[in-house]
C-alpha cells in the first residue's frame, strides 16, 4: 500500500506504507482522489508550525474515496459507499466541541497534518466525519467539499440574504468557491477582485457579475461608483494578503460585514486606524476551517444543483506525477482552481500539455 509522504521540509516522495485496520468507531477508505492546496505546499516548505504538523506526514485533507471496511460500531456507511471525510478529528469532549465549534477542538488532530491523509491509497478516518456522496459527483470534484465548507461557514456567520451585494477578494480556489456560494444564496451583485485577468474572467463564468483587476483599477473607487457611494453588504477576503485585508473596510458599506478567510502567515502584521471599524459599525468575522454543520449544508446545496464543483477541477494528475502537481500550485500558469491527484490509473489533464 503506497502513499505520498512528506518526511520533513523539502522531502517528498512515494513510499510503501503499513496497512491499517479500522477501530470500532472508524472506517477504512480506499482513497480515489486527493486535492492539493496552498497549505499542503506550506507543509512541504516547512512553513506550518509543528503545533499543527507531525512529520513524517501523508498529506491530503481534501480527498474522497470508497469505503473498504468499517468498525464494529459503525452503522451509517458500508463497504462500497462513495464517501468524503472531514479532516478535523474532533474529540467531542472539550468545551469547544460540546458547543458545536468542532473546528476549535482543544485537542487538535487532523488528517493530512497529524494523521495519514488522502495521499495514501488507504486512509483510516473516524466514522463521525464520514459523509456519503452521490454517484453524480466525481471523486475529483468531491474533494472541493472541504474548502467549500469553510467558505460556506463564513457566509453563514453573516446575515446575508437574497438581493444583497458582495465583493470577493482573491480569485483562487476559495474565492471561486465563494462566488458560487454567494450565487446560491441569491446575491444581486458579486464583484470579484484580483490580479490575473484570466482567473477573473473564469470567475465570471462561475457567477461573478463584475470583476476588477486591482493592478490597473482602484477597487474602492469602482465599487463606490457601482453602489451609489455606499459600498457592498459583504466583503470576503480569501487571498491572505495583508494589503487585501486592509482594503476590505473601504469596500464595505456602513453596517456591513467583513469575512476573513485567507491566511497571511504568523510574521505578517496588520495596521489600521483604531476607529475605522467602530465608526462604520462594521462586523468582522475571522473564519478558521469548518464545522460538521457547514459540511452538511454544502452537500445539501450540491444535491439541489446550486453548486458546480466539476468546473473547478482545472488540473488532474496521477499520484506518480506529484512533482508536476505541486509545481502547478507554485507557478499557477493558466487558469488554476483545484489541482487533484488520482490514485491508480488516470489520464492527466490534457490542458497541461
Amino acid at each position: 500500500m503506497r502513499g505520498l509522504v512528506i518526511r520533513g521540509p523539502g522531502e517528498l516522495g512515494i513510499e510503501e506504507l503499513e496497512p491499517l485496520e479500522p477501530g470500532a468507531d472508524e472506517v477504512r477508505v480506499r482513497s480515489m482522489a486527493v486535492g492539493i492546496c496552498g497549505t499542503d505546499l506550506e507543509i512541504l516548505n516547512g512553513q506550518v508550525s509543528e503545533q499543527y504538523v507531525t512529520y513524517p506526514v501523508v498529506p491530503g485533507h481534501e480527498w474522497s474515496g470508497v469505503v473498504e471496511a468499517v468498525g464494529s460500531a459503525v452503522a451509517h456507511v458500508k463497504p462500497g459507499d462513495r464517501v468524503i471525510s472531514e479532516g478535523i478529528v474532533a474529540c467531542g469532549r472539550c468545551e469547544s466541541c460540546r458547543s458545536g465549534l468542532t473546528n476549535l477542538c482543544l485537542n487538535y488532530d487532523q488528517l493530512g497534518f497529524t494523521r495519514r491523509g488522502g495521499a495514501a491509497e488507504q486512509v483510516i478516518a473516524p466514522a463521525s466525519g464520514i459523509h456519503r456522496i452521490p454517484d453524480s459527483l466525481s471523486f475529483e470534484a468531491a474533494v472541493l467539499v472541504e474548502p467549500a465548507a469553510t467558505v460556506l461557514r463564513g457566509v453563514m456567520r453573516t446575515p446575508f440574504k437574497p438581493g444583497m451585494t458582495a465583493a470577493v477578494i482573491g480569485p483562487g480556489t476559495l474565492g471561486l468557491l465563494t462566488v458560487q456560494v454567494l450565487q446560491a444564496f441569491g446575491a444581486a451583485e458579486i464583484i470579484l477582485i484580483g490580479t490575473r485577468d484570466n482567473q477573473l474572467e473564469f470567475g465570471r463564468t462561475l457567477g461573478a457579475t463584475r470583476w476588477i483587476n486591482n493592478r490597473t483599477d482602484d477597487p474602492q473607487e469602482r465599487i463606490k461608483a457601482w453602489t451609489n457611494g455606499q459600498g457592498v453588504d459583504l466583503v470576503v477576503e480569501t487571498s491572505g494578503s495583508v494589503e487585501a485585508v486592509a482594503s476590505c473596510f473601504g469596500l464595505c458599506k456602513p453596517g456591513g460585514h467583513v469575512v476573513l478567510e485567507g491566511v497571511a502567515g504568523s510574521d505578517k502584521q496588520l495596521t489600521l486606524p483604531s476607529d475605522l471599524i467602530m465608526l462604520q459599525d462594521l462586523t468582522v468575522h475571522g473564519i478558521f476551517s469548518y464545522t460538521t454543520q457547514s459540511w452538511s449544508k454544502v452537500l445539501q446545496l450540491l444535491a439541489a444543483g446550486l453548486l458546480d464543483f466539476e468546473s473547478l477541477v482545472t488540473h488532474r494528475f496521477k499520484l506518480e506525477e506529484y512533482e508536476q502537481a505541486f509545481e502547478s500550485i507554485r507557478r499557477k500558469s493558466g487558469v488554476t482552481a483545484k489541482v487533484v491527484m488520482v490514485h491508480g490509473e488516470g489520464k492527466p489533464d490534457e490542458r497541461l500539455a
